[in-house]
């Protein structure tokens, strides 16, 4: 089910970089100097750059948790469940359907009647709009300006577009990977795998931007490098670097030494 990629046939010249991606010139087409790497970024990544992005969406890029917190936090209502204290962090980045099943774990209902309820409920919050998160436009098209991007969520595809769409991102992702897309979601390996490769890239020379647990395990265990920028409130998970947020300067310099 995966989309279709432009990414088939991506030419590289000799030393592995992307065809296309030419020197940066000033107005009068001479060769401008690189920008220098900050220092941060250059302990943990040294001269590596990626060859594609792989980005998660919701709490990366979309503030959609807060839409399914209260699509949630009706469902639990609706269905008398009592959540215990541990399944914050296992709700958090996990499937529809592992949501579900978790709630019907601590309900009366059945897991069927959850999903159902789930879909309906989180479509209906959707609906009345999504907020991109501080950083989430400048970043993707800076790093879209320079490798191509992939969306990687625990969303099932066609939310994963709509979310997208309706955020004014959709056009910037040549490769999208969902719930659907794979035998196995995050936190298995299958779609940042999945995502690197059918954008011309090894996981091992692509990035992954994550904010959640499940996500960063997803990234680490298929073999790309990691940016985690973890949602306030939500430790952070294990990865090469740790931002606070998108708008961290040091990032959107790191990109435009790509």
């Amino acid at each position: 089910m995966t989309p279709a990629t432009a990414a088939d046939g991506m030419a590289t010249g000799t030393d592995g970089a992307t065809a296309g991606r030419v020197p940066a010139t000033g107005e009068d087409g001479a060769a401008t100097h690189p920008a220098p790497c900050p220092d941060r970024f250059r302990e943990v990544f040294g001269g590596w750059t990626p060859r594609a992005v792989v980005f998660d969406c919701d709490g990366l890029l979309l503030d959609t948790e807060s839409v399914w917190q209260r699509a949630q936090d009706a469902v639990v209502a609706a269905h008398g469940a009592v959540l215990r204290e541990e399944d914050d962090a296992a709700l958090h980045g996990s499937t529809i359907e592992d949501a579900a099943a978790i709630l019907a774990e601590r309900s009366a209902s059945s897991t069927e009647a959850l999903l159902a309820d789930l879909h309906v409920v989180f479509d209906r919050e959707l609906a009345g709009g999504i907020r991109l998160l501080p950083g989430a436009r400048e970043i993707v098209a800076a790093a879209g300006a320079r490798v191509p991007l992939g969306c990687a969520s625990n969303s099932w595809l066609e939310s994963l577009e709509d979310k997208l769409r309706l955020g004014g991102l959709r056009e910037h992702f040549t490769v999208l990977e969902a719930s659907d897309t794979v035998d196995r979601p995050k936190p298995a390996p299958d779609m940042y795998a999945a995502a690197a490769r059918a954008l011309g890239a090894e996981p091992g020379e692509a990035l992954a931007l994550e904010d959640s647990g499940t996500g960063a395990r997803a990234a680490r265990e298929a073999g790309l490098r990691l940016v985690a920028v973890p949602a306030p409130g939500h430790p952070a998970p294990a990865a090469d670097l740790v931002l606070g947020s998108l708008t961290d300067p040091d990032l959107a310099a790191w990109i435009a030494t790509w």
